[in-house]
């Protein structure tokens, strides 16, 4: 056996509730990995700054990251335009929502839940708790009825 293989890996989750669903049919697959990689970088953020409130945004009481164009560009080995591209479509569909800081300071980026029976444009907090219903979404023939199925 190969010892190299045995190297611990890291992933990071795609969430499930975009196969098949409607909300997200032209919703490019750059955009869901760069969406998969802040969703990561979030909970990371979360989970280091805790206790100081480093990444916390008390005026919309929402957690936030940095996720810049030149990062975007190194993770998804591609050309500025179409960084900036994709990051405009995580905005399109709801998926993040940007506020600039102003001049040569980073934009915060606020990334939202994602919620089945909700339009994209309709962003939510990433602090809502889920409710127990029926999803209305089939996954693998599955009708979901927990929000946290959905990753």
């Amino acid at each position: 056996m190969d010892k190299s293989l045995s190297v611990t890996q890291s992933f990071v989750k795609l969430p499930k509730v975009f196969k098949g669903n409607k909300h997200y049919k032209g919703l490019s697959s750059d955009a869901k990995i760069v969406y998969s990689y802040s969703l990561d970088t979030l909970q990371l953020s979360k989970l280091n700054h805790a206790s100081d409130g480093t990444w916390f945004d008390y005026e919309h009481k929402q957690h936030f990251i940095f996720y810049s164009v030149v990062q975007v560009m190194e993770d998804m080995e591609c050309g500025k335009q179409k960084a900036i591209n994709i990051r405009k479509e995580l905005e399109k569909y709801g998926l993040w929502e940007m506020k600039s800081q102003g001049a040569n300071k980073p934009t915060k980026i606020f990334v939202n839940e994602i919620i089945p029976s909700q339009a994209p444009k309709k962003p939510l907090r990433y602090t809502v708790k889920p409710r127990k219903e029926v999803l209305g979404v089939t996954v693998d023939g599955k009708e979901l009825t927990d929000y946290a199925e959905v990753f």
